[in-house]
């Protein structure tokens, strides 16, 4: 058995139904032996950063591992930006690369390098298989390693001659079997920090919920947990997943990327109970700590190196976060007051009920902008489309609106990059809807960030996948010149911007969608949006709609 069938025998019994990749080369063994096969199925992606991305989408929509294979030094180099995104979310990924056949590479060959070194900072675990012998039991290490909490990919390099070479009839190449590996859901003991929940007054306590939550399937649970202490919710700093129904009457939005923003919102309150790792994280270096030193934090996360790691916390729990809000969930309705739970729950209920309609009544107060305004082009959007639609979001300067209108109730109805990596929209939108079945799923994607991306287009033309790519189109780098005007406020609005506008010459998304087998649409004003994202989405294939608009 060649090292090639190995590695496909692998993948059938880790229940891989599609390798995303972009081949040379260094991966024709593989190419050849998924030829003579029946599947998995290749995904074809034009750039390896676009492939990581769809299978980092394809991975958070099934749950399960996504199997990447890309092309030797050059390769993996391209596909490093949105490894850095995969690291960040902790996305469940197995990257292989072909490296060259060892005999030759004494000799410095064309395109090998020390791919284990250039992987390892965007890896949870890199090897480099050296003989055949060790493939199966690498591979396998790979998926259990890329599952394992905390999740996160992992690299292995694929040396052609491995691939190629016969495994011994001695048994040393033989196939492991399949174990099953114990993942019960173990949670920590909740009598202490369910004293300190309902000692706390529910106006001077808030829950921060982290993407764990979501990955930990505990939504159910913490809403159950806020509802018995009618306390608000809100997201961690770029939160990529549903951690809470948005509609929810506790639910009190994300954290900003501003560590006086952080610390203003968490100086109203005596405790915070954070759920899962890096709730706070601030772009920009600024003086002072991001959480209040009189405020104390309780924390619960499955993976013990994230409790107190950027800030003390007066009580660190070890556990998963279903199971562990489930066990707390009794206990506060055993202990609790519900009356008074009942009464904080209505009264900021009626706040956020206000919220909600002042972002209504600011979108449609805008319609008659034109270019049209970024508020409106967001509502036109999703007013046209079903409420429960699933969305990628790499919106940008939209991405407040995004938020505001899109009413998301479980996890896996709206994702967004929290490497902040630009260019993993789109095909991760791919990934997403490839995972669901086909499902439909609408992207929201910036002009800057879509340029990154583009080659997603061709492959969604090729597999015939249901996304509405919706570019918002401000001709420019919005978020540079906001961040420009901050910190040098000597800098005005009419002044010259080095290297932040792309408006000379103009980009055609239009033009470039259909050069890629997408048909596409420009629409210019907001009362047009709502019938032709209606259309694109009722096609039921791949569409684009540009959307020029303003600066807010």
């Amino acid at each position: 058995m060649k090292g090639s069938r190995i590695l496909l025998d692998v993948l059938h019994d880790e229940g891989v139904r599609h390798v995303f990749g972009n081949p040379g080369t260094t991966e024709l063994p593989l190419i050849a032996e998924l030829s003579r096969s029946t599947g998995p199925a290749y995904v074809l992606g034009l750039q390896e950063s676009v492939v990581v991305a769809m299978a980092d989408g394809y991975a958070q929509a099934s749950g399960r591992p996504a199997m990447v294979n890309l092309h030797a030094m050059a390769g993996l180099g391209n596909a490093i930006g949105n490894l850095t995104n995969a690291r960040v979310q902790g996305t469940p990924l197995v990257v292989t690369a072909g490296q060259a056949d060892q005999r030759h590479l004494v000799s410095d060959p064309l395109l090998a390098g020390d791919l284990t070194g250039l992987a390892a900072p965007v890896s949870k675990w890199t090897h480099e298989v050296r003989r055949v012998e060790d493939l199966d039991v690498v591979m396998r290490r790979a998926f259990r390693d890329a599952a394992s909490a905390p999740t996160g990919p992992v690299f292995v390099s694929l040396p052609v001659d491995v691939l190629e070479a016969d495994a011994p009839d001695d048994g040393a190449a033989a196939r492991h079997a399949v174990s099953e590996l114990d993942r019960a859901p173990h949670g920590a003991p909740v009598a202490q920090l369910a004293e300190l929940l309902l000692e706390t007054d529910p106006g001077r306590l808030a829950i921060v919920a982290s993407d764990d939550v979501a990955t930990e399937q505990a939504v159910e649970e913490l809403v159950g947990v806020a509802e018995a202490l009618g306390v608000r919710v809100y997201g961690s700093s770029l939160h990529a997943n549903t951690v809470f129904p948005t509609g929810h009457p506790l639910w009190a939005g994300g954290f900003g990327l501003s560590a006086g923003d952080i610390r203003a919102t968490l100086a109203g309150y005596d405790r915070v109970l954070v759920l899962g790792g890096r709730a706070f994280m601030a772009y920009n270096y600024s003086p002072g700590p991001l959480v209040p030193p009189e405020v104390e934090l309780l924390q619960i996360a499955l993976d013990p190196h994230s409790l107190g790691r950027t800030a003390p916390v007066r009580l660190g729990l070890v556990g998963h976060l279903r199971t562990t809000l489930g066990d707390l969930r009794k206990v506060l309705a055993e202990r609790g007051d519900p009356n008074r739970a009942r009464a904080a729950m209505t009264e900021l209920g009626t706040v956020h009920r206000a919220a909600l309609d002042a972002a209504e009544a600011h979108a449609l107060g805008s319609y008659s902008q034109v270019p049209t305004a970024p508020a409106a082009a967001v509502h036109a959007v999703f007013r046209a489309l079903p409420p429960d639609i699933v969305v990628v979001d790499e919106s940008m300067t939209c991405d407040d609106y995004v938020r505001a209108f899109h009413r998301a109730d479980r996890p896996g109805q709206y994702y967004t990059a929290r490497g902040s990596g630009l260019g993993w929209g789109m095909p991760a939108a791919l990934g997403v809807s490839l995972a669901r079945g086909h499902e439909p799923v609408l992207c929201l994607v910036g002009d800057g960030s879509a340029m990154y991306s583009p080659q997603a287009l061709w492959t969604a033309a090729r597999e015939q996948l249901p996304v509405l790519f919706v570019v918002v189109n401000n001709s420019q780098y919005l978020m540079l010149k906001n961040s420009l005007h901050h910190r040098y406020p000597e800098f005005g609005n009419g002044d010259r911007f080095v290297g932040m506008d792309i408006d000379h010459p103009a980009i055609d998304f239009v033009a470039l969608a259909r050069s890629m087998g997408v048909r596409a649409e420009r629409v210019e004003r907001a009362t047009d949006i709502a019938e032709a994202a209606r259309a694109a989405w009722d096609s039921g294939g791949p569409r684009v709609l540009e959307l020029p608009i303003s600066a807010p």
